[in-house]
Parts: structure tokens; C-alpha cells; sequence
């Protein structure tokens, strides 16, 4: 499936999935790295960082390679893990793998945002999601769900990974587009995704978001039923619409990238960049991103740096909606929503 914008609600849709350099100019390797990894067994991307450690050694990219692992870490505590570098980026380099759930993070500690807290370098892969059912639920399309949500929004309980996380998100997004006040949504976080799907099963919530590629096996087994995806274009072997195709002006993705220390040296802001490439262009790595169902969506530099800044300001809004923040500002009620 061609893979075009990535994140995009109301006006304003990214085509995110070309942009950035795949040259793989990957510069000198850098002599030894720590990948600093604030993600719990079991969490979305829990197997970037490892996986980003055997390829850079194997491709020579890196010569040595430490995981930090850094599991509670969320806000300023993650960031505190990159620590100033104490010389040369290729000497001895920091960084921190991270993703939409360690954005979210940082806004509900109150932190510095991450977009301003450490040096954006890339990112790398993304993760469609779907909102699945059991196969015999009542909701028998999106359609249902949307009329019943709207009808009585804490009535329907929705499940998925931690709140505050990108299952989360995702819902106040959806719940916004369809006029929902989101301070009103029943949404259960788990731990994992494997349960999150126990919890469905046991009937404890009435559908589930989370990413395709956790929901594959069931849907496959015929235990799932995907009533949407939030892709732009419909799913590889999911038997689902998109939320565009129903007129929900939304498309998102959870995604996972790479940031450096705050205020690097040109020279060392360069010497990660080029790393970043030459990651993104490495056989290696596109087999393995192809291997766990990882969609590359490579963004590096400035233009990351630009885009994170949007999904930032994207994310607080969202969770100031679903009252994890303190204020709301939110003015687009319903105003993303075509159809219902």
C-alpha cells in the first residue's frame, strides 16, 4: 500500500510518507552509541531500540552500540537520559528513541515539550491503527459506533494502551470529529495491547483501538471485527474503511523516531543526521521495519523538527480536550465531521 500522509486533522493534511532524505550518505561511524529506550516490555516499539542496535553494528554504522534502558521514564525524566554530550557526536553519541506517547507525556507532566527539550533528528516508522470489536458485537459498522457514541458518549467504553498514550489520542480525535464532547469518553488504558484484547473479550470495554499489526492475528482468525482504519488508504488485508473514506477528516498515526541532546554543535547535529540516514537507507533496517509490520516514514532534520512541533501543539489540544491537561482552548467542535 502506498503510504501518503501521515498525520492530519481538520484542514491542513501532511503528505508525510516521501518526505526526508533516503540517500543513506550515513558520514563516519560513530565510534560508540547509546540508544536510550524509555519504553516497558510489552509497549508500542519496544523492539526499535534493540533492533536499531543490531543493524547499526551490522552495517558498520555504529562500531559499538549500548540500549540504555530508561522504562518509567516520561517528560523530563526521559530527556534526562541524553544527558550533554561529553565530546564528539562520533566519538561518543546519545539518542533517544521516541514517539507519540513520550510527546503526550511531557504535556501531561508539564514538562518542556520535547520538540524543545532535546535536538529533533528523524523519524522513522509509523503504526496505522484500527478500531476492532468481537465478531459478535452489536456494532456492526462504523456507522454504528459513531451513532451510538454520539447518542451517549460514556455509555460505549472504548480500550486500548496507557492512557494518555496514541490509542488514546486517537479517540478524542475521533470523538472530536464526530462532535463528541471528549471529557466525556469511557476510555480504558492497559499496559499492553495483548491486554487490551483480553479485556474485550472478557466484555470489560466495547471496542478496542490499537495498532493493525497487534490486531492481524485476530481479525485473520476471525475473533476481531475492524470497523475503520486511520490510514488515508485502506489496509493490506484488513477488510476495513478509512475514516476518510466516512467523511471523518482525520488520519493518524502512532510513529517513532529519534531525538538528540538539546543544543548540539552544528558538527555534531550533522554527524546524527547522517546516522539517521544512513539508518533509513540500510537494507537491513527496511527488512526488519518490513519483517514487524513497521511502515517507513522517514523525516529527518528540519523538516522533523517542523512537523513535531505540529503534532505537539496537535496532541496538547487533544488532551486538553479529554481533560488530562489543565485548560481547554479547543474551538473545532464537530467542525472535522462530513457525514454524521
Amino acid at each position: 500500500m502506498r503510504r501518503r500522509g501521515f498525520l492530519a486533522l481538520v484542514a491542513g493534511m501532511m503528505a508525510a510518507a516521501g518526505c526526508g532524505s533516503t540517500s543513506g550518505s550515513a558520514g563516519a561511524a560513530v565510534d560508540r552509541l547509546s540508544v536510550v529506550a524509555p519504553v516497558s516490555r510489552g509497549q508500542s516499539w519496544e523492539a526499535v531500540p534493540r533492533t536499531l542496535a543490531a543493524v547499526l553494528t551490522r552495517s558498520r554504522l555504529a562500531r559499538t552500540v549500548q540500549v540504555v534502558d530508561r522504562p518509567s521514564g516520561a517528560g523530563s525524566a526521559a530527556t534526562d537520559g541524553l544527558g550533554p554530550l561529553r565530546g564528539p557526536f562520533v566519538r561518543e553519541g546519545r539518542v533517544l528513541v521516541a514517539g507519540m506517547s513520550l510527546v503526550a507525556g511531557a504535556e501531561i507532566a508539564g514538562s518542556v515539550p520535547l520538540v524543545n527539550a532535546t535536538t529533533p533528528l528523524a523519524r522513522l516508522v509509523g503504526d496505522w491503527a484500527s478500531l476492532v470489536v468481537p465478531d459478535d458485537s452489536r456494532l456492526r459498522s462504523f456507522d454504528d459506533f459513531a451513532a451510538e457514541l454520539r447518542r451517549d458518549p460514556a455509555a460505549l467504553s472504548v480500550g486500548g494502551r496507557l492512557e494518555g498514550g496514541s490509542d488514546h489520542v486517537l479517540y478524542g480525535m475521533i470523538g472530536k470529529c464526530l462532535g463528541v464532547d471528549a471529557r466525556l469518553l469511557d476510555y480504558a488504558g492497559y499496559l499492553t495491547a495483548a491486554d487490551a484484547v483480553e479485556a474485550l473479550h472478557l466484555g470489560r470495554v466495547a471496542a478496542l483501538l490499537g495498532s493493525v499489526r497487534s490486531f492481524r492475528a485476530g481479525i485473520a482468525a476471525g475473533r476481531l471485527r475492524p470497523l475503520v482504519v486511520s490510514s488515508g488508504e485502506r489496509v493490506d488485508g484488513v477488510d476495513a474503511p478509512t475514516l476518510l473514506e466516512l467523511d471523518v477528516r482525520l488520519e493518524y498515526s502512532d510513529w517513532c523516531g529519534l531525538l538528540g541532546s538539546a543544543r548540539m554543535a552544528e558538527e555534531d547535529r550533522d554527524a546524527a543526521l547522517a546516522l539517521c540516514d544512513g539508518i533509513d537507507a540500510d537494507p537491513a533496517w527496511r527488512a526488519r521495519c518490513a519483517a514487524n509490520g513497521w511502515s517507513r516514514v522517514y523525516l529527518g532534520g528540519d523538516g522533523f523538527r517542523q512537523w513535531l512541533s505540529t503534532e505537539t501543539a496537535r496532541t496538547r489540544e487533544v488532551l486538553r480536550d479529554l481533560g488530562l491537561l489543565k485548560s481547554s482552548d479547543t474551538t473545532c467542535w464537530g467542525g472535522c465531521v462530513g457525514r454524521y
